[in-house]
Parts: C-alpha cells; sequence; structure tokens
C-alpha cells in the first residue's frame, strides 16, 4: 500500500507531500516522491493528514448499545438502578452487536485499538478481530457473580497469540472485588504478564469508605495487594492524595482519565497536574457511549484540556501538544505498541480531510487537532488493513440495523 502525496506532523509542525509505503502491517518507509512498486494499492493523501492512531484506554464497548438509556444520573444509583438490572438479560448477541456498533465509532474517530472491560470476553474478542481493531479485552470480574473469575485464565489462554487481540484481566473495582478475588486476578495476570484493567478511586464515597474501613485509600489498599505495576490501567483515578500520586508512579503504574464520564457522573476532576508532576504515565479513555456519550477521543482531549485549566485555575495548564501526548505516545507506552509515524512502526494510522473550516487557518495543527476538531476522518487503516475509506465502512447498515433491533429487545421488558 502507499498513500501518496499526504502531510503528516513533526514536532508539531506539518509537513507536506509525504508518501507512506505499507507493507506486512508495517511502515516500511515515509519520504517525498516514493515509486510505486507492483501491487502497491494507492491512496490519494493530497489535502489530508496522516496521524498515528488514537487509542482509546477505557471502554465497555458493548454499552453503546445503551447509549441515552439512563441520562443525567449519579455513580452508584445509575449503576444499581439501571445498568445492572438491564445487564442482567445481556445475552452473547447482544454484545456482539453493541461491540461492533462501537467499532464503527471508534473506525469513524480515527481510534485504532481500544482497552476493553466486560461480559462475554470472547464474543467482544471475535468482534473487535472482524472489524479489524486491534484491542486489548479483558472479561469483567466482581464478586456478585463469582463464575467470572473462573472465565479469566481459560480467555487468555485462548486468545493470547492473536494478532490483533490481547487478553486482559479486568476486576471491577476493589469495592466490588474480595481481597481473595483480586489476589487470584493478580496472580493471572503476573503468570501471563497481561494488562490489569481496573476503576480506581473513581467516586468520593468509595475513597471515603476505604478510609473508614481499612484506613488506607484504595490505591494504598491495592498496593498492599501487589496489585500496582507498570501492567496496571488505573481507570478515572479522581480522588486521589498526593500520596496515591507517587505511589503510583513509584509503582509505574498507568493512568487513564476519563473527564467527559465523569463530569456527566458528577465524579468529579481527575488531579492531573499533580498526576504529571508526580510523573505518572497519564492517557485517555472515554468510558462507555452510555455515560460520555460518545466515544470521540477528540471531545475528550478538548473537555479534558479545558476543564484541567479550570481547576487549577490557570490557561497555562495542560498545552495542546501535551493532551495530544495522552492520547497517543503516552498510550502506546502504556500498552507497549509499537505506533507512530515512523519507519517499523504498526501501520495504525488515521487521515484527517484538512479542507474542513475548523483547520483554517492552518496556523497550529495540533491545536486545531485538540481544541477545534468537529470530524473530518477520512481513512482509518489498522495492521495495513483499511477499515475505512472516504468515510465508508463495509456493512455499516447491517450493523446499525442489528444494534437498534437488540436495544429494543433489551429494553422492551422495562
Amino acid at each position: 500500500m502507499l498513500i501518496k502525496n499526504v502531510s503528516i506532523l513533526q514536532s508539531g509542525h506539518l509537513v507536506l507531500g509525504q508518501d507512506i509505503r505499507i507493507k506486512e502491517g508495517k511502515i516500511e518507509q515515509i519520504g517525498p516522491e516514493l515509486q510505486k512498486e507492483r501491487g502497491d494499492e494507492e491512496i490519494k493523501g493530497k489535502g489530508k493528514l496522516a496521524i498515528p492512531g488514537l487509542v482509546n484506554c477505557h471502554t465497555h464497548l458493548a454499552m453503546s448499545l445503551l447509549r441515552g438509556y439512563a441520562d443525567d444520573m449519579e455513580l452508584m444509583p445509575w449503576l444499581e438502578e439501571k445498568i445492572w438490572p438491564l445487564e442482567a438479560r445481556l445475552t452473547e448477541e447482544d454484545v456482539y452487536w453493541g461491540v461492533k456498533l462501537g467499532c464503527l465509532e471508534l473506525i469513524r474517530f480515527g481510534i485504532t485499538c481500544y482497552n476493553d472491560m466486560y461480559y462475554f470476553p470472547d464474543v467482544t474478542a471475535q468482534a473487535t478481530k472482524e472489524m479489524g481493531l486491534r484491542g486489548f479485552i479483558s472479561g469483567v470480574v466482581f464478586d456478585m457473580k463469582p463464575e467470572l473469575l473462573s472465565q479469566v485464565e481459560p480467555f487468555i489462554k485462548r486468545w493470547k497469540d492473536d494478532e490483533l487481540i490481547r487478553p486482559a484481566v479486568g476486576p471491577h473495582a476493589a469495592y466490588t472485588c474480595s481481597e481473595e478475588t483480586l489476589l487470584r486476578a493478580g496472580e493471572i495476570a503476573d503468570r501471563h504478564q497481561a494488562m490489569v484493567h481496573m476503576h480506581i478511586s473513581e467516586t468520593w464515597k468509595e475513597v471515603d469508605g476505604f478510609l473508614l474501613s481499612r484506613g488506607k485509600s484504595p490505591v494504598e489498599y491495592l498496593d498492599s495487594l501487589g496489585l500496582l505495576n507498570s501492567r496496571l490501567t488505573a481507570i478515572h483515578c479522581v480522588w486521589l492524595s498526593e500520596e496515591d500520586c507517587y505511589l503510583l508512579e513509584k509503582r509505574k503504574a498507568n493512568v487513564v482519565s476519563c473527564t467527559a464520564s465523569n463530569l456527566k457522573l458528577a465524579s468529579g476532576i481527575a488531579p492531573l497536574n499533580t498526576l504529571m508532576k508526580a510523573g505518572v504515565n497519564v492517557c485517555l479513555g472515554t468510558d462507555s457511549a452510555c455515560s460520555n456519550n460518545n466515544l470521540s477521543l477528540f471531545e475528550d482531549m478538548k473537555v479534558t484540556a479545558i476543564v484541567q485549566k479550570n481547576a487549577y485555575h490557570t490557561p497555562a495548564a495542560f498545552t495542546a501538544e501535551q493532551i495530544w501526548q495522552f492520547a497517543t505516545e503516552n498510550a502506546y507506552r502504556a500498552f507497549g505498541l509499537n505506533n507512530g509515524m515512523s519507519v517499523g512502526a504498526n501501520a495504525d494510522l488515521a487521515l484527517i480531510d484538512l479542507k474542513k473550516p475548523w483547520f483554517y487557518p492552518q496556523s497550529n495543527i495540533v491545536s486545531h487537532l485538540v481544541y477545534s476538531m468537529a470530524g473530518g476522518v477520512d481513512t482509518t487503516i489498522v495492521n495495513g488493513r483499511v477499515l475505512m475509506q472516504n468515510g465508508i465502512i463495509p456493512g455499516e447498515e447491517e450493523i446499525l440495523e442489528k444494534a437498534q433491533q437488540r436495544f429494543i429487545r433489551l429494553t422492551s421488558e422495562d
């Protein structure tokens, strides 16, 4: 595959007239006027910007079926009164089409990899693979369904050698998992060197409960169990003390901020400046389309920047370049992905149409991507395979129809 005459970013600046040759799922060459080789599929890049694919570091992708179902509620009533009762009706087919619906949205937002925790992980993995995306997939684990823990290791063994799917371990949270469950989950992750995906310190009530019952914050408690390490993606991390931040850095854990979702559920604002000063690797996730209500990292980048400026009372906090790094380089580091706009990197790319009013004047493209982007992803490529071109995704209409049918089935029992 040869992408011709496309723009790329170098040190934050737009470089025009570049060609990108892709071979066997990798970027083989980048430069001007590369010659087309026999068998090359040519993609016209004029007027477009090639970016490395974004990584959505926290989702529950099948919950795309529940978009708009339970808005305007606080987290625990939202879970206990609406989400958990409806999830009790979920079937594998519901999850299959919910994941495919979510994949459509990820592809349209230039997201080439995502980190997921939900029911029926084999179905999630299969649907993701069919759609062509990369995924770090974990089945959710909590004590109210103890049988889920026994399914974790077999799932890892089934998918550990897949090219696109990386199986992970997903203990839901410290307040929904007993110490025994957490220890067993950690042992499985250590045995397979798998990522651990976990909600941590999402609400003040959660943190206050741990301080009262155990005399420790959730972060300190998890550290006492040996669960803080470089394979942990600690999700939300809204209510952290300064000591928590430095402990996360000491153990090299990765923090995933889900700003829009946290704001919508009124859970609070994560102390990202304190985390960054401590040296923690900070990434971004959208959370589910049920609590956000979309899967756009472009929107989350802007919301994160604006909210953090206000939280720290200075517009100088969190530059566009820093926020862009959260969604790209920091995410690649967290998940060990060989991504980026460089020779030898995974051919996980998105082409963005620069002929849109929100990219003009073309003064600061990174700023426009973070603060102005309102659409325009034209092409998405993963592992050298074109998933969307000229805004067209094969099979999209069927997925939309099936997703609507599954939503009606799920909610007709209300």
